[in-house]
């Protein structure tokens, strides 16, 4: 196979269709007049957790605070919302909302764009957004927060220059605007925004039975290391939901399958599943979970919402990989040890009948462009060719024994079988069957994603990975291989071996669609490639840890009903905000605002000797650990962590409390490493977490209850002291 090399490459920020030379001579690109909008009501209750054709989407919480600009015909309304909507209400108990926006929570930003003279939704826009701390909001939201100004005031969006007496900058005229906007699109280290809407996300799935999650971007004197998320068990295979608010690990072990809310970086529930879950696929509509369970011959068939199991479904022995046709109608189901696969109604979750095949397939692919399903046998080394419509063989394709993973690129023409015995990839045409192009030389190819441009094929033999121009498939000649050098060591070098090659999934598209991130197990990071260099632009370390597969969580706007777009975000700093806006239709940028309170207990502002901080209990609320103060554990031995929530210091047990109202963190102090988890109730007040520390050294459990007003840092923490695995360590880690 003839190799070259690639050259004449540009990169840029996201969304570079706006370019900075347009955007500097731009006179569309200004600042609007900014009005108060008054707080709407909550509209309706949650839908029914159950099975039940795509509802419409659910109304937003009610706003924290909004603003509003009228520019260019068009009506732009900014809101921060709360994350969740049984946040809302009043009162100092459970479910109590909060006052306002506050430093260091997980909002969400919302943007409402109307036509102002109509009111008609725009609908299809490609926005961009960020927020940055006004100079001189130190002490003015300190001030209008620390002096009681009335939640009402925030939450019906008065104005935070008023509440702070004028003491901030003013806010930036269109000039000023539009060269905060350009200077965010540069990607300047000078001028970095506190909020940038534009973000994404990176979740490694590890050999150390932990999830990493990543920031990418640029972060200057602090971790890109977001959160990692302890397992249960090992992970085996992970994929995200389309509303990109959950993820779903497959664990060893019996431990099921996890649920890991991306928000807030920790694990919602548990699903118990068949023995031995492997495989793990969300449906096309998202309303539910497919899970293959290797030992036990089944697919579990979840809701999504509730994480109900509505079926298990007996499909045959051994591995079992799932695709979809029909956008969802039909599931198809390989089973390894079985002779046939099945299909399944994706709606009636009812059996459509089984196609003999053969025993041996290790994976499956759909196309409904070309009304055709592929599945590869390793052992026979052959392609099967299924017909939609009829669900029979519609042909058979000879190849080389050692087939493993198979995959269709994003227009469902060529599908690509890798064979890593034979170091080769053959690409069939979906259309007619036959094997359009023979890719050689590679070093055992495992994994292959898809880009706009090229296909990328993963050598884990080899410390490259392998770009095929896609254009140039339709030709009569093999495109040739653009090898691009990525890390030291090859894949098969690292330490955990990974399970069947198909479960791989250790390259992830860039959102921009213009490169790819690579995780390399061996040399424990993430290498960052964009089309057009010669090798990896930037490197991401992964903490220690080895990543086996990657994806990347998009945590950019996205328009989530008529006309509004939305993406959770992680708020800053107390003080004043500039909210900028950048539109590609009409070409426009804008800058409304936002108000940020100060997180409680933080320095300076006037609540450093109130209950709850510096170690106070806070009122109402008491957190006893059930475990020996000082406790020690070994590292790499699990441990099961209990404590009771009272109502205050001696008070009776918080029957009334749940599980998902609490919040549990260890962090290694005085810095690194840091364990999110959700716990679990046991009755009478009494809850346990399952922790895994993973090495020596000294830690700190710490609990909160946000909706109690006891945020993580509030209570008191209850330190912890970790061994060596081997050393003599206390046991039980409960009275």
């Amino acid at each position: 196979m003839r190799r070259i090399s690639m050259d004449g490459a540009s990169m840029g920020a996201r969304g570079l269709w706006l370019s900075l030379a347009w955007l500097s001579a731009s006179t569309a690109l200004g600042c609007g007049r900014r009005e108060a909008l008054p707080a709407s009501q909550d509209p309706g209750a949650e839908p029914p957790a159950q099975l039940a054709p795509p509802a419409q989407p659910e109304e937003p919480a009610a706003p924290l605070q909004e603003s509003r600009v009228e520019r260019d015909g068009l009506s732009i309304a900014f809101a921060l919302r709360p994350l969740d909507r049984g946040q809302q209400g009043g009162g100092t108990g459970l479910g109590a909302a909060p006052a306002a926006a506050v430093a260091g929570s997980d909002v969400v930003a919302e943007f409402t764009i109307t036509d102002a003279s109509t009111g008609a939704p725009v609908r299809g826009l490609t926005p961009l957004g960020w927020m940055s701390r006004r100079a001189g909001a130190d002490g003015a939201a300190a001030a209008s927060f620390s002096g009681g100004a009335p939640a009402a005031s925030l939450a019906s969006g008065a104005s935070a220059a008023s509440l702070a007496g004028g003491a901030v900058d003013a806010a930036p005229d269109e000039a000023a605007c539009r060269g905060k906007i350009k200077s965010f699109m540069a990607g300047l280290l000078s001028v970095r925004p506190e909020v940038d809407m534009n973000a994404y996300l990176l979740w490694t799935l590890n050999q150390d039975n932990t999830l990493s999650a990543i920031n990418p971007q640029v972060a200057l004197a602090r971790t890109q290391l977001r959160s990692v998320v302890s397992l249960s068990g090992r992970g085996v295979s992970f994929v995200l939901h389309p509303d990109r608010e959950s993820l779903y690990v497959t664990l060893r072990g019996g431990q099921g399958l996890a649920v890991v809310d991306t928000r807030r970086g920790l694990v919602r529930t548990n699903v118990t599943v068949g023995q031995d879950p492997s495989r793990v696929v969300v449906a096309p509509d998202g309303r539910t979970v497919w899970v293959g369970n290797d030992g036990d011959g089944t697919v579990s068939v979840i809701d999504a919402r509730s994480t109900d199991v509505l079926r298990t479904l007996p499909v045959g022995p051994g591995h079992h990989e799932i695709a979809f046709t029909g956008g969802g109608r039909a599931a198809w189901i390989t089973s390894q040890q079985g002779e046939s696969v099945a299909v399944v109604d994706g709606e009636t979750l009812e059996p459509l009948g089984e196609i003999a095949v053969g025993e041996g397939v290790v994976s499956i692919a759909a196309s409904d462009e070309a009304g055709v399903v592929h599945a590869a046998n390793a052992a026979r080394g052959e392609v099967v060719v299924l017909d939609v419509a009829r669900r029979a063989v519609a042909g058979r394709v000879a190849l080389k024994p050692g087939l493993g993973a198979l995959q269709f690129d994003p227009r469902g023409r060529f599908s690509f079988a890798l064979n890593p015995a034979a170091n080769e990839v053959a690409v069939l045409d979906g259309a007619t069957g036959a094997v359009a192009h023979t890719l050689t030389g590679l070093a055992a190819p495992d994994a292959v994603t898809f880009t706009g441009a090229f296909a990328y094929i993963r050598n884990r033999g080899a410390a490259r990975v392998s770009l095929v121009d896609r254009s140039a498939l339709g030709g009569p000649a093999a495109p040739p291989l653009v090898d691009i050098a990525v890390g030291q060591d090859p894949p098969l070098a690292a330490a955990a071996r990974p399970g069947p090659a198909a479960l791989a999934t250790p390259i992830a598209p860039l959102p921009e669609g213009n490169g790819a991130l690579v995780a390399s197990p061996a040399d424990k990071a993430l290498y960052v490639y964009v089309e057009g260099m010669m090798a990896p632009i930037g490197t991401l370390p992964s903490y220690g840890r080895e990543p086996r597969s990657i994806l990347v969580e998009d945590r950019s706007l996205k328009e989530v009903r008529p006309g509004v777009y939305a993406t959770t975000v992680r708020l800053g700093e107390g003080g004043l905000y500039d909210v900028e806006l950048l539109l590609d239709r009409p070409r426009t940028g804008v800058c409304l605002e936002a108000t940020v309170a100060p997180a409680r207990c933080a320095p300076g502002d006037g609540e450093a000797d109130a209950s709850g901080c510096g170690g106070d209990p806070v009122k109402d609320i008491a957190i006893a650990p059930l475990f020996e103060p000082d406790l020690r554990l070994a590292a790499g031995e699990p441990a099961t962590l209990r404590f009771r929530a009272t109502a205050g210091e001696g008070g009776p047990p918080l029957d009334a409390l749940d599980a998902e109202d609490i919040e549990v963190m260890v962090v290694r102090f005085p810095a690194g490493y840091r364990f999110r988890g959700a716990p679990r109730a046991e009755g009478d007040g009494t809850f346990s977490v399952a922790f895994t520390p993973p090495a020596p050294g000294q830690y700190r459990f710490l609990a909160a209850v946000p909706g109690r007003g006891a945020p993580v840092g509030a209570l008191p923490f209850v330190p912890l002291r970790v061994s060596a695995r081997g050393a003599r360590a206390q046991g039980g880690g409960a009275r």
